[in-house]
């Protein structure tokens, strides 16, 4: 199974948000534009489906703060089976607390997101945030 590519989800959040995404240097999985003079930051995890049902991705603190500081923020989260989840970010943040940060050597401070088929769960908490897939072909 595959994931989708993030340039053709890049192309069509372009095309519907009337901008050029552009990637934000240093980071591979993030773009930004200006859409009627509103900046636009655009997140694209992706992730395959581990054998609990769930994809799930993390997101790190800068990550979060550049979301944060868009006009327009949106997380396309890329799944396994050529699924695409479109999130407004600002409202998934209001789920995104400090006492669910988790920490890693490798990764920092960060948050982790299980993706399900119908809602996306931040570890440590219980709240479900819900979210339906698009197929991309």
């Amino acid at each position: 199974m595959t994931v989708p590519d993030k340039n053709h989800i890049i192309e069509t959040l372009s095309n519907k948000h009337n901008c050029r995404l552009t990637n934000i240097t240093r980071k591979q999985i993030m773009f930004e534009g200006k859409c009627n003079g509103q900046r636009i930051v655009v997140c694209t995890p992706k992730s395959k489906i581990h054998e609990k049902g769930s994809g799930w991705f993390d997101l790190n603190m800068a990550q979060v703060e550049i979301l944060d500081e868009a006009n327009i923020a949106i997380l396309a989260v890329r799944l396994e089976g050529s699924k695409v989840y479109y999130v407004d970010f600002k409202e998934l943040r209001k789920l995104i607390t400090p006492e669910l940060i988790v920490f890693s050597k490798i990764i920092g401070k960060h948050w982790k997101f299980f993706v399900w088929e119908t809602h996306i769960q931040i570890q440590g908490s219980k709240k479900k945030f819900d979210v339906q897939p698009e197929l991309v072909s």
